[in-house]
Formats: structure tokens, C-alpha cells, sequence
């Protein structure tokens, strides 16, 4: 699976988690690959000068990647939504005849130089006349506000409130959990389909064609269980009392369907005991929710998990490290769909955050003259 990318992961009815194949191998050394073609100026070769004065040729860092230009065109683009980057290297590669060399040859000849640099040549003066640069800009604008929007939403709740409670739960369903043999069966539809997807992408097939994922758990089911959720909270007041805001995020799986996740933040002065309230939560949202329908995790179990990255239980308005630990754990909500999208229908909102109770007018209160406020900015590259 590729570096947090769990859009193919499924659960077995033995409580084991099994990865399918995404194919999406190298997308993010993909993503990288394309921004230094579109944004940088480099060639197959760089050239430094040694300590005596001359000039040295060697590979630069847009170079080493012509060995994984095969693996780059193996990548998924049926399933889901692909960056712009991406699906732009898909037609240019297929088109250039630098794939045909690549399948027979796997090291860096002078044709294989030559060819790679017309290959990045081509792409740059075909990037321009697609307006490659505004599609991309286009296309990361909206993970990019939800990820500013994070920032200014953490620093917010923390000059509203000096210590808060972070629970975190995933809240999944259980006809979403499969027998090891359906996943076997899964497994295998996903390499025959890749195959086919394949030999329609050899052929000259449209590349910006998705097809619709299915899975077991429809939007609509996950959308009107998050909205009965967060309209119930007032009237419960014995766990949600003390709620200051929720961060939310909606992830379609493959053949899993949809599925949650929900950050809670409590008012830290008056609540404590954070695992036992995302218990509790976490029964609430199976047993009157969702009425057996779902089951969750409670991630505020998984300390140890995470070590020094640990993002969740109390957090300190001082502590600046695991406040940028927490914006990083949230900005995660958001970083996946730089890469993949599902967007099933337009206005579609599969994120949100937001305050249950804001500060009023007047509140008193001692100001705080501590320290700095503001997170660790080493969290906060985006």
C-alpha cells in the first residue's frame, strides 16, 4: 500500500486487516517526478564542479527517476480520480516512444538519455498548451483550503479554550467486514481488472474515465449516520456537554464502500479520561446510530502506537509539540485527496469542521503572555 493511502484496505470477519492491491505503486514518487518536469528546469545530467576547480557531469535528481518511469505507468486511473500530473503522464508516456524502449530496456544507455530527455522536452511544451499549470492549481485548491482552514481552526479552539480533550474514532459498519474467502475472491477480480485496464490503456482508451466505485456501504448511509450524530449531541448531554468542535472526514474503500472519521474536542478544564469518552462515544454511534448497523475504533488507545506523534488526549495551549502533532494528524484528513479523489456528485462534502459552542462577547478571563503561540511551524509545510 502506498504511504497512507488506505483506500484499499478491508476487514476480515477474523479481525485481521488485508491489504488489496491498489496499483497505486509509486504515485507519490509520481507526483513528485511530474513537479520537478512541470516546475523545475533539470535534465538527465547536472553538472557541479569538484574541489580542483572542474566541472563534473553526474545524474541529477530528475534523472534517477527513469528507472521507475515503467512503474509510474503501471498506476490505477479507473477507480478514482487521478491528480492532473498524473493522468497527464499517463497519455504523454504512452504516446512518447520512450515506453516501448523502457519495456525492454531497464538502464540509462545514451538512448535511453536521449530519450528520456525528449521525453521531459515533450512534456514541458505540451504541459503549456494544456494549461497543465492551472489544472493543477485547480485541482489541489481544495485540499489546500481544507488544510488552511485546519490551521486556522486549531489556533482558533486553542485561544478559546486552554486545554482540550482530542478524541478520534473511525466509525465503520459491519457489512463492510469480510470472510477471508471473499477477499480472496476480491483479490482476484482487482488483478484481472487491472489487466484489463491495462490492455484499454495500451489501446488508446480515455485515461480521464472513472468508473464509479462500489462498495457495500453507500454515501447516503454514511452522510445521514453523521448528520443524526451530530444532531443528537444536544440532547445528550452526559458525553457531549462539554463538546467544543468536531473535525470529520468521509473515505471511500474499494468494495468496502464508505466509511468515517471524527475528531471531537472537549473543553480539557472539564473532562478527563479521554479513552473512556471515545468508549463511550464510540458505543453511543453503534448502538442508537447506527442501531448495531456499525462498529468503531477507539484511536485513543493507540499511544504507545504512535510514540513522540501521539496527537490526541490532552493537549495544553503551551505545548507546542503536540499541538503540531495534532495539525499534522488533521491535515492528514485532507492530504490523500492531493493524490486521489472520489467526488460522487457535485457539492459533494466529504470534510468538514467546525465549533458546537464558540466564545461569546465579553468572556473574562487571564490572557496568556506564555511562550509562543503558535504550533511548531516544522507541521506546518503543506
Amino acid at each position: 500500500m502506498t504511504n497512507n493511502i488506505s483506500l484499499y484496505t478491508l476487514k476480515g470477519t477474523d479481525g485481521k486487516h488485508y491489504e488489496l492491491p491498489s496499483y497505486l505503486e509509486g504515485i507519490y514518487d509520481a507526483i513528485k517526478f511530474m513537479k520537478k518536469v512541470i516546475y523545475e528546469n533539470e535534465s538527465f545530467h547536472t553538472t557541479y564542479t569538484t574541489a580542483n576547480g572542474k566541472p563534473k557531469k553526474t545524474i541529477s535528481s530528475l534523472g534517477n527517476h527513469l528507472k521507475k518511469l515503467d512503474q509510474y505507468s503501471d498506476i490505477s486511473f479507473k477507480n478514482y480520480k487521478l491528480s492532473p500530473l498524473i493522468e497527464f503522464f499517463l497519455e504523454e508516456f504512452r504516446k512518447h516512444s520512450i515506453s516501448s524502449y523502457l519495456k525492454s530496456y531497464c538502464h540509462s544507455d545514451n538512448l535511453g538519455v536521449e530519450l528520456f530527455n525528449d521525453f521531459i522536452a515533450t512534456m514541458r511544451k505540451n504541459a503549456i498548451a494544456c494549461k497543465l499549470k492551472k489544472r493543477v492549481s485547480d485541482w489541489e485548491s481544495k485540499p489546500k483550503k481544507n488544510m488552511k482552514r485546519i490551521i486556522n481552526f486549531e489556533r482558533e479552539m486553542f485561544e478559546y479554550c486552554g486545554r482540550v480533550m482530542a478524541v478520534r474514532l473511525d466509525l465503520n459498519y459491519h457489512k463492510a467486514i469480510f470472510t477471508p474467502l471473499e477477499i480472496a475472491k476480491i483479490i482476484s477480480e482487482t488483478e484481472k481488472q487491472n489487466e484489463c485496464d491495462q490492455e484499454y490503456f495500451t489501446a488508446g482508451g480515455d485515461i480521464s474515465t472513472q468508473r464509479v466505485v462500489e462498495g457495500r456501504v453507500a454515501l447516503d448511509e454514511v452522510q445521514e449516520d453523521r448528520k443524526r450524530l451530530f444532531t443528537n449531541m444536544k440532547g445528550k448531554p452526559s458525553l457531549f456537554k462539554h463538546l467544543i468542535a468536531t473535525v470529520w472526514c468521509i473515505e471511500c474503500g474499494r468494495s468496502a464502500g464508505y466509511h468515517m472519521h471524527v475528531v471531537f474536542f472537549f473543553d480539557g478544564s472539564q473532562v478527563k479520561k479521554h479513552e473512556h469518552y471515545a468508549q463511550k462515544i464510540g458505543e453511543y454511534w453503534k448502538e442508537v446510530i447506527t442501531q448495531g448497523r456499525g462498529y468503531f475504533e477507539n484511536c485513543n488507545r493507540n499511544k504507545e502506537k504512535h510514540g513522540d506523534s501521539w496527537a490526541f488526549g490532552e493537549i495544553d495551549h503551551w505545548d507546542t509539540a503536540k499541538r503540531g502533532n495534532l495539525i499534522s494528524a488533521l491535515q492528514y484528513f485532507c492530504k490523500t485527496s492531493q493524490m486521489v479523489q472520489v467526488v460522487p456528485y457535485a457539492g459533494c462534502h466529504l470534510f468538514g469542521c467546525g465549533f458546537v459552542r464558540r466564545q461569546r462577547n465579553g468572556r473574562g478571563g487571564r490572557p496568556r503572555t506564555k511562550g509562543v503561540d503558535k504550533p511548531d511551524q516544522q507541521h506546518l509545510k503543506l
